[in-house]
């Protein structure tokens, strides 16, 4: 049994994808308002969707046996539980900010 070094396996992509885009939306008085929701949304169901993926994959090398470190799967899976969970709470967020607006008396 050999020790990787994990500096060279970390992938923070994922974690930098919503800052990335610099896209700015303007409102109606020019003053530039940052990323909309849907840009965001997008992104980070795209995060779910990648961390998921690697996390398949890694469990199909690991069953034909390509894969010697199993860290690498655990924290992958753990990268995919958490983009899961944000995901999640960004909905329920959002989902609560609708409600709240839908209360608001005109």
């Amino acid at each position: 049994m050999f020790i990787v070094p994990m500096s060279s396996n970390i992938n923070t992509s994922g974690i930098n994808s919503i800052g990335s885009n610099s896209e700015k939306f303007t409102n109606a008085s020019g003053d530039a308002t940052g990323l909309g929701f849907k840009e965001i949304f997008q992104d980070v169901i795209q995060n779910v969707e990648d961390t998921e993926a690697a996390t398949k994959m890694d469990a199909y090398k690991l069953s034909i046996g390509e894969m010697d470190d199993m860290h690498t799967m655990i924290i992958n899976a753990a990268k995919a539980d958490v983009a899961l969970q944000t995901m999640v709470q960004l909905r329920n967020k959002f989902l609560d900010a609708y409600s709240e607006i839908m209360r608001t008396n005109l």
